[in-house]
């Protein structure tokens, strides 16, 4: 695999950074699910009484009650409305380094399916009635295209460092 780098910024890097607004957008969708089951718990009926001829000798650990339920419901929409926010910062970054790429070329049409869309390479591959191998070649054009412009390698590093990556992050996709 060409593993370009040009001025410490690689592939791997601008593809971390491309990467965030999917990310930030899964993160949403893992609290959005964690909302609907508390939301669920909290409409649920709850469990019958059961009578006890002998009181208890200790008291039910589990029974956390219904008020529990709408701070942690409270708390999750507080996150997801936070995530929301960081979904905007992020596709505002991204799309900041897809501008570099020229417009309506089939580099930039391969990144922003990918990037912005959120697209697996499969369906990305049908859609532009392209095989993946050279889809791939649009998408590694795209990235030396990003990769050769230095406001763009100074974002990717800075966002590195900000991660606390350095330079070599952690791989996020098969190409």
């Amino acid at each position: 695999m060409n593993q370009q780098t040009t001025g410490g910024a690689t592939r791997e890097a601008v593809k971390e950074y491309l990467q965030q607004y999917h990310m930030a957008r899964e993160r949403r969708r893992m609290l959005e699910r964690r909302h609907d089951v508390l939301a669920r718990e909290l409409r649920a009926p709850a469990p019958g009484s059961t009578y006890m001829t002998m009181p208890a000798s200790h008291p039910a650990a589990d029974s956390e009650g219904a008020v529990s339920v709408v701070f942690r419901l409270a708390e999750v929409e507080d996150r997801i409305e936070a995530q929301r926010t960081a979904m905007g910062r992020a596709v505002t970054m991204v799309m900041d380094l897809i501008d570099l790429l020229p417009e309506n070329s089939m580099e930039r049409t391969v990144v922003e399916l990918r990037h912005i869309d959120c697209k697996k390479w499969e369906r990305i591959c049908k859609e532009v009635h392209m095989s993946r191998s050279r889809v791939n070649d649009y998408y590694n054009a795209a990235l030396d295209t990003i990769l050769s412009n230095k406001r763009a390698q100074k974002l990717v590093q800075d966002f590195e460092q900000d991660r606390g990556h350095g330079t070599g992050g952690e791989k996020s996709g098969p190409i």
